[in-house]
């Protein structure tokens, strides 16, 4: 695996865990201050981004171990695990927030100090700032478990949204105003939290990642002298990376040693040209009359 890419991701990751505590801290001393308990609900909820941090920096750090005799094609999956762990946590805390809201919607909080506005505007910037990075980097090194943290960062953007609409109604007297955005607001976390779930199942269940891939695979072996046709190509995602497994056919009269030489070359081929796939495995077969009959016509 690539070393710089492991490293963005464990930097992310560590950025992510020191920025979340900070911002924890932060609306937990004010939010008691206060009077806030949003922002104290907030404030919980930013520490479990430091939990969901850590998980994703732990998932990074295992799929970075190489592989081993009880994982021969690695460690790669570790990230669509941490992803998917964020996903159900995530849907617990809309549950938590959800339940919270319900019951605020009965009991209205007491008009709230104005020194909440301030730490809640500091929150927004510092989550934005937060996501966006962590987003990037994810896009860049093409990382289950940083994307599904980006995602939790971007929930927590309208979370902060919904506090301080609330804040600023209960200053007005509307103290209903909070716990029915906060509502809505819990409704988009949760269908985050599914996404973030569903897109990280597909990478364990070893879903396709694209059509265009399988093409581009294709493409790029016919380029290679000798081959003749491609077919069962087969491609299996393991969190940021992928594996191969092909079938080529070769002109039957070839002695094998020539024939495992465009094996190789193929191999080299997309590794070298796909940095997304980890390894290719090339089947090759004689262009024989069977296959001319069964494969050149009917091209899987």
């Amino acid at each position: 695996m690539d070393v710089e890419r492991y490293r963005a991701g464990e930097r992310a990751s560590l950025i992510g865990i020191s920025g979340n505590l900070v911002l924890a801290v932060m609306k937990f001393v004010v939010g008691v201050y206060s009077g806030s308990a949003a922002l104290i609900a907030d404030a919980l909820d930013s520490f479990s981004d430091v939990l969901s941090s850590l998980i994703t920096w732990i998932g990074i750090k295992i799929s970075y171990k190489p592989a081993d005799r009880a994982h021969p094609y690695g460690h790669y999956d570790a990230e669509a695990i941490a992803g998917l762990i964020i996903s159900i946590m995530l849907a617990l805390l809309a549950y938590e927030f959800a339940r919270h809201a319900i019951t605020r919607l009965f009991y209205a909080p007491e008009q709230v100090k104005l020194i909440a506005l301030l730490a809640v505007g500091v929150n927004l910037l510092g989550k934005a700032l937060l996501a966006r990075y962590t987003g990037e980097v994810a896009r860049r090194i093409n990382s289950p478990a940083l994307a599904a943290s980006a995602a939790n960062l971007k929930g927590d953007i309208y979370i902060s949204l919904a506090i301080l609409a609330g804040i600023l109604a209960s200053q007005q007297g509307f103290y209903i105003l909070d716990p029915l955005i906060a509502l809505a607001i819990t409704l988009l976390i949760f269908k985050i939290a599914v996404e973030i779930g569903w897109r990280n199942i597909l990478h364990l269940m070893g879903t396709v990642p694209s059509p265009e891939m399988v093409e581009e695979i294709k493409r790029l072996s016919r380029e290679v002298e000798g081959v003749i046709d491609v077919h069962r190509v087969r491609v299996h995602a393991m969190g940021a990376y992928n594996k191969v497994d092909l079938h080529v056919c070769v002109d039957e009269n070839i002695p094998l040693k020539n024939a495992h030489k465009i094996a190789h070359e193929v191999q080299v081929k997309i590794t070298e040209n796909m940095p997304e796939i980890a390894s290719a495995l090339v089947h090759v077969e004689p262009f024989d009359e069977h296959h001319r009959r069964v494969h050149f016509n009917n091209k899987e």
